[in-house]
């Protein structure tokens, strides 16, 4: 949104920062209003820092084709920002892989407890499961001993004679 009109801006700075301010407007040929809408335009839309390294490797080239329409607002917006075309392109591929790999971790962070949330269920239906066949085997094999020792010769011949009755009426309990 840049226009002809002129607002001013006074703030008060520490005197040790104020020379680094005056010095650095000197060695660099701007003025104040120069530098002051500079770091404005830095906070307010900050640039894609590149930092280009010798040690950086191969280098390779990337190179499109875009509709002119589009290649004039590219151009606007990096006069605007004070970037390069390299600086904007690279930024935008590298905040693309850093938001893919971002979304990546987190899904599979979201994966890993899915995983054990699961484990951990299988694991208590295991458990429960082995906790009711350790009762139901220790309550036959105790059952079967009590009545070994409650046997009685006498009851055995009463308990025949009514599993002959209950047969004539159609029933019959075993025990």
């Amino acid at each position: 949104m840049p226009t002809n009109e002129k607002k001013g801006v006074t703030v008060k700075i520490d005197a040790e920062l104020h020379a680094e301010v005056k010095k650095y407007i000197e060695d660099h040929g701007i003025t104040m209003g120069d530098f002051v809408a500079l770091a404005l335009q830095d906070e307010l839309h900050p640039k894609i820092n590149i930092r280009e390294e010798k040690s950086m490797g191969n280098m390779r080239t990337l190179a499109f084709q875009v509709p002119e329409e589009l290649f004039q607002k590219i151009k606007d917006y990096l006069q605007r920002n004070n970037l390069t075309q390299k600086e904007f392109v690279i930024g935008l591929i590298e905040n693309e892989i850093n938001r893919d790999l971002t979304q990546r971790a987190a899904q599979s962070n979201t994966e890993e407890k899915t995983d054990v949330s699961r484990d951990l269920s299988e694991d208590s239906t295991e458990v429960g499961e082995q906790l009711e066949e350790q009762e139901s085997a220790a309550v036959s094999t105790d059952f079967d001993d009590e009545s070994e020792e409650f046997e009685n010769p006498d009851e055995d011949e009463d308990l025949e004679e009514d599993e002959d009755q209950d047969e004539d009426m159609g029933m019959s309990m075993g025990m």
